[in-house]
């Protein structure tokens, strides 16, 4: 095989892996963002719990003055009772008592029912924030490990860019522009002959053109098809003894 092809090879081989390297490196952003969007979940979940625990201690202080409140209106009521000057008006303070003391006891029902929910309020509280920071230090290690490889993986591109770099200088100016337009077009710019065939396009390529590409190993050619460099695995180039 001519050196420009082996090459050409080469170049196209690093460029292949130097594009593999770029995708993977672009998408760190992306992938750091899903990493860390699983932390969303545990912190709606310590919010909710929070607020649960809040809209708990608001109503229990709103129930307490609600009692006071009634207690207030019953103590009223009897400071006055010695006012009245009818059996009827006695039974209606009466009536009134009763029904505020009736809504003091429901009052302090709820009011143990909420005291109750306070502690298991609590307690989910600091189940969640456990939990949130046991998925904060397991994404921190995630991130770490993603910006860590990306790291490598940028080491990697610096030297395989030097590679191609140095390959570059050595290729044969024209082939090398031929290289460049096709690569830029076809995203490959070298393809084997596969079966008589272009490997890139699949087109079978005339016998004389395949005739004239084995006799002629230092001559650049080029499938009349996609336009890409056309190339003889070594076992399909003719021995020169």
């Amino acid at each position: 095989m001519h050196r420009n092809l082996e090459i050409l090879l080469e170049i196209q081989a690093l460029e292949l892996t130097l594009r593999e390297l770029d995708v993977d490196i672009a998408a760190l952003p992306k992938h750091l963002a899903i990493v860390e969007g699983r932390l969303q979940d545990a912190q709606q979940a310590v919010e909710r719990a929070k607020a649960a625990e809040v809209a708990g201690q608001s109503e229990r202080r709103q129930v307490d003055r609600e009692i006071e409140a009634l207690r207030a209106k019953v103590d009223k009521i009897r400071a006055h009772s010695g006012d009245v000057k009818t059996n009827q008006e006695y039974r209606a303070l009466l009536d009134e008592i009763a029904f505020a003391e009736a809504q003091i006891a429901k009052h302090e029902e709820r009011l143990l029912e909420i005291m109750e929910s306070a502690d298991a309020l609590g307690r989910q509280v600091k189940e969640a924030e456990g939990a949130l920071a046991a998925q904060r230090a397991e994404v921190a290690a995630e991130a770490g490990a993603l910006k860590d490889s990306t790291g490598v993986k940028r080491t990697e591109r610096e030297k395989l860019a030097a590679n191609r770099q140095k390959l570059r200088s050595q290729a044969d100016e024209m082939w090398l522009r031929r290289f460049d337009r096709v690569l830029r077009m076809r995203g490959q710019a070298l393809a084997a002959i596969d079966r008589e065939a272009c490997s890139g396009c699949r087109v079978r390529q005339r016998p004389q053109f395949l005739q004239e590409m084995s006799g002629d190993p230092e001559r650049l050619f080029v499938c009349e098809s996609c336009g890409r460099i056309l190339y003889l695995e070594t076992d399909q180039v003719p021995s020169s003894q």
